[in-house]
């Protein structure tokens, strides 16, 4: 979804602890994240936190806010089954974790795909959608890599800046097609 976002001049440092999440409305259940879509709250964390103490635990995994979210995400998504959280767990998230506590952070690995940061939310910018707990510079991609470097003790990590190329413009793009069907997702 790269084709959604222009990058802004040169890699930044960001501190960790003022990134957020994307917030997605309907399909973000925001009880589950206490109305705070920082990374340092976020069930992201909570997971790297589970891996970095008690490695792939099934049965902390099962109970932690991430597979509670990537659960609640199948009532709108008929991806996220069950097994396909496992999967995108144990092969996305838990091996990201592994490599960066092995490799530490790998600018080479990221060259190509860096951790895309935007200065506001994208449903803010997009659609001018406004949340009193929903503020911040957020993650465009790159979660599992952020996550991973703040529960391993990184304060900063060079990103990409990057601003919505549709700001202002209630452009769906990708979105449309990915959340199709989703009530109440598009109303202003």
């Amino acid at each position: 979804m790269s084709d959604e976002v222009i990058e802004v001049g040169k890699l930044k440092k960001f501190r960790l602890a003022d990134l957020h999440i994307r917030y997605i409305p309907v399909i973000t259940p925001p009880r589950l994240w206490n109305r705070d879509m920082s990374l340092p709250n976020s069930p992201h964390v909570e997971l790297m936190k589970i891996f970095k103490n008690y490695g792939f635990d099934k049965e902390r995994i099962k109970e932690s806010r991430y597979f509670k979210d990537r659960q609640y995400r199948h009532k709108y998504l008929d991806k996220w089954t069950d097994k396909r959280i496992w999967k995108h767990i144990k092969e996305g998230r838990y091996r990201i974790f592994n490599l960066m506590a092995k490799e530490g952070w790998n600018k080479k690995r990221s060259k190509g795909d860096p951790i895309k940061v935007l200065p506001e939310p994208f449903w803010c910018s997009r659609f001018n959608r406004t949340w009193d707990w929903i503020k911040g510079e957020e993650i465009w991609n790159g979660a599992g890599r952020c996550s991973a470097a703040y529960v391993l003790g990184y304060d900063h990590l060079y990103c990409q800046p990057v601003v919505d190329k549709y700001a202002n413009t209630e452009y769906k793009g990708k979105f449309e097609k990915k959340l199709k069907g989703i009530d109440g997702l598009w109303i202003s």
